[in-house]
């Protein structure tokens, strides 16, 4: 129970008016203690449980509710169909030129930041080299994502090595050390290290790829294992560094089990023959690191993250501390801003022929049936059931955060206001899921659901686009667990 201010003080001042032997902190201690229990061991009352049956049975809508949704899924029982049949609209007068090809599936693993952003990639290789059809390899990725957030784990532990058993913090670090989830800065640390190469070259064969849920949980078990270690030896001020390397080779003996190392390396040259759009049969030669700059065209010194995060102020960057996955990478660091903004970037980047990667709640409020994310898809007010927390809140009290990431390939601008009423948003789980991959996403679902989009800092105004260059920019730092960096997990 929330304790505010006043009741605090006003519990330490009669503590101090009740003259006995007894300390002020003690007497607040006691008075405390029974003033909460007061509060919170009121039992349930029995005849209130009759009471409230019999009038909640004397209520014929009640009733109703109650017949149906014994009967069915809720989803299906409350979805409301006119709704649905007015915000299905595939028509968008501001959209990309082309679009990505085959539908992506990223199946039973949490790489949806990965596809998206490859998705988003793809397009420029694409453009640049005539193909009708194209995908990176998000296994190429995959794999030395979990390499690095190995390290970086072993690394987290032995920086934090004088906190105590059971701190918030170093039980976080050994929740899930190499969950499948991350951020764009994250992305932007693997390519710029290892590059990128084409699917064709290194794909999606093995399970463990598509289904990491048993490979992650023995992962997770041997550097929890690891982590104790470490402490241990650390605790008698013993140097680690051999064990560490031990501890590096054998996650990555691990790994290799599941999955075999990418056929390159990052400077490595690769050979690669596709046809194009005509037909054409050509030989590429490159290595990874200049196919992503020379091909995929990414200037890892030009995208930014901005987010909308309503509990802290506009303007202000703000960092989650310890996140991350490459040693030595950028850190995880948003400008935090209102929605107009966020849609008028989105309108911005589309207008010139770009997509945008963006981080959402997913799926609430979202049908994958029929491919429609809108918040007001499924009838709750008919059972007398509304949610009236802001965004804010649902942030602060754990009923939002950021889960999932897709891409914006287009929007519908209304004419009169100028303002976008629903986008287009291309998805990473098959064409099964929605209209052949593709939602239509509503802009109040926006508003409400959508945490983060990325730009390039030249698309910022110059007032934002100061914020990620000034050295006197302090930003605001979330720890950790924070839901602003709950995709990465």
């Amino acid at each position: 129970m929330a304790i505010t201010s006043w009741s605090y003080l006003l519990t330490y001042k009669r503590a101090l008016m009740a003259r006995t032997s007894s300390s002020p902190m003690q007497l607040l201690k006691r008075s405390f203690s029974s003033e909460t229990n007061s509060c919170t061991m009121a039992s349930i009352d029995i005849n209130k449980i009759n009471s409230w049956n019999e009038e909640f049975k004397a209520d014929q809508s009640h009733l109703l509710a109650s017949t149906v949704l014994k009967n069915d899924d809720v989803s299906k029982i409350l979805l409301n169909r006119s709704r649905l049949l007015q915000q299905d609209v595939r028509v968008f007068n501001t959209s990309v030129s082309t679009e990505g090809a085959p539908v992506t599936n990223q199946r039973s693993s949490g790489r949806c930041w990965l596809f998206a952003a490859t998705n988003q990639l793809r397009l420029n290789v694409a453009a640049e080299l005539n193909l009708k059809e194209f995908e990176l390899s998000q296994a190429y990725l995959f794999f030395y994502d979990k390499l690095e957030k190995a390290n970086y784990f072993l690394d987290q532990i032995i920086d934090t090595h004088e906190e105590r058993d059971g701190s918030r913090l170093v039980d976080y670090l050994l929740t899930d050390p190499t969950g499948d989830g991350g951020q764009y800065s994250m992305l932007l640390n693997l390519i710029k290290k290892y590059g990128l190469i084409p699917k064709d070259l290194y794909n999606d064969l093995p399970y463990s790829t598509t289904s990491s849920r048993a490979w992650n949980s023995l992962l997770k078990s041997k550097l929890r294992e690891f982590a104790e270690i470490l402490r241990s030896e650390l605790a008698l001020a013993k140097d680690v560094r051999e064990l560490r390397t031990s501890m590096q080779k054998e996650i990555f003996r691990l790994m290799c089990l599941f999955m075999d190392i990418p056929p390159v390396k990052p400077n490595q040259e690769f050979t690669w023959t596709y046809e194009d759009k005509d037909k054409k049969v050509h030989t590429l030669k490159t290595t990874p690191l200049k196919f992503a700059s020379k091909y995929a065209k990414l200037d890892c010194s030009k995208p930014v993250s901005l987010i909308n995060d309503p509990r802290h102020p506009y303007g202000k960057l703000i960092e989650i501390d310890r996140l991350g996955n490459v040693l030595g990478g950028d850190k995880v660091i948003y400008l935090n801003v209102d929605n107009q903004v966020l849609s008028d970037l989105v309108v911005k980047r589309l207008k010139n022929n770009k997509t945008v990667f963006f981080g959402s709640h997913t799926p609430k409020f979202m049908d994958k049936q029929f491919g429609v994310m809108d918040v007001q898809l499924w009838n709750y007010p008919a059972i007398n059931y509304d949610l009236k927390q802001s965004k804010a809140s649902r942030i602060k009290y754990g009923e939002s955060l950021m889960t999932h990431a897709m891409l914006i390939t287009g929007c519908h601008v209304d004419e009169s206001s100028g303002k976008p009423v629903r986008y287009r948003v291309e998805n990473s789980w098959g064409k099964d899921s929605g209209k052949d991959g593709m939602y239509v996403m509503t802009q109040e679902y926006f508003e409400e659901y959508c945490f983060q989009i990325v730009v390039d800092i030249n698309e910022l105004p110059k007032n934002l686009a100061s914020k990620f260059t000034s050295k006197d920019e302090k930003p605001i730092v979330l720890p950790i667990w924070d839901p602003m960096g709950a995709l990465a997990q």
